[in-house]
């Protein structure tokens, strides 16, 4: 059985590099894998301190401190997830320069490993929310069973992206850099620190095709809304992954011929 030109053994290959990527990422610090853990702790500790205590934004619905920094992470821990997952994909097969010229495999594979790595943040902000709406009372009800159709469509989009961006980056090194400012452009542009509400209603209109929302407002929905998450947006983001991850590989597949000269 294949899928996208994959089959099971390119499966099991992209597990593997994921975990080879985990390890080699913490090597030889002193914490090791604990950092894995801290650094998203860290982050979301600082964004809910400064909204929160320093700012003291509040939304509709979260006039609390504790219940905006809720609000807050609820939103911010899918972004965290998307950021780790591009800057891991675009410089996927540069890293993987070693293996890319000694090694006969499917490089493909190297973006949909990178675009795992977004798992660990994600795992950590999810833990860490789940254990402040326990403490505030706000359990999780049958709503919450969606968040694995899109945690899939998320995956599958963020490769789509990866694929484009892996591939172009062996060509033009600059895009590493590039990315990081856009991702935090990005953040900034779509509603994640603040609702929806504030924005003028086209603005509103033409954020329904913003990615970024489709990924994160949907937890919000399920987790604190108790609610179905828009089932357009849902559709959108789905036909935009697959699209994304049919042309990615055309891509990046029509490229890889010529990793081997620019490494």
């Amino acid at each position: 059985m294949q899928l996208f030109g994959f089959n099971t053994a390119d499966g099991r290959l992209i597990i593997n590099l994921f975990k080879m990527s985990i390890r080699d990422h913490y090597l030889g610090s002193v914490l090791g894998l604990v950092w894995a853990v801290l650094n998203p702790l860290f982050l979301l500790g600082m964004y809910t301190f400064v909204f929160g205590f320093v700012v003291k934004a509040k939304v509709p619905g979260a006039e609390t401190t504790f219940a905006f920094a809720i609000w807050l992470i609820s939103g911010f821990v899918p972004y965290m997830a998307v950021a780790e997952a591009l800057s891991a994909t675009a410089n996927s097969v540069v890293a993987g320069s070693g293996m890319v010229k000694n090694v006969v495999f499917k490089s493909e594979t190297l973006p949909y490993a990178a675009a795992l790595t977004a798992v660990v943040p994600f795992i950590v902000g999810m833990g860490f929310l789940f254990i402040l709406l326990c403490i505030d009372g706000n359990f999780p009800t049958w709503h919450i069973i969606f968040i694995v159709p899109l945690i899939i469509i998320q995956f599958v989009f963020l490769c789509g992206i990866g694929l484009f961006l892996a591939a172009t980056t062996v060509f033009i090194r600059d895009i590493t850099q590039v990315i990081s400012t856009l991702i935090m452009l990005l953040m900034f542009f779509t509603p994640i620190f603040y609702p929806i509400d504030m924005l003028p209603r086209l603005i509103q209109k033409i954020t329904f095709f913003n990615p970024l929302y489709q990924m994160t407002q949907p937890y919000r929905d399920v987790i604190l809304y108790h609610r179905l998450p828009d089932f357009a947006g849902f559709v959108y983001l789905a036909v935009v992954a697959l699209l994304l991850n049919i042309f990615g590989l055309k891509y990046f597949r029509k490229l890889k011929g010529y990793f081997e000269m620019k490494m």
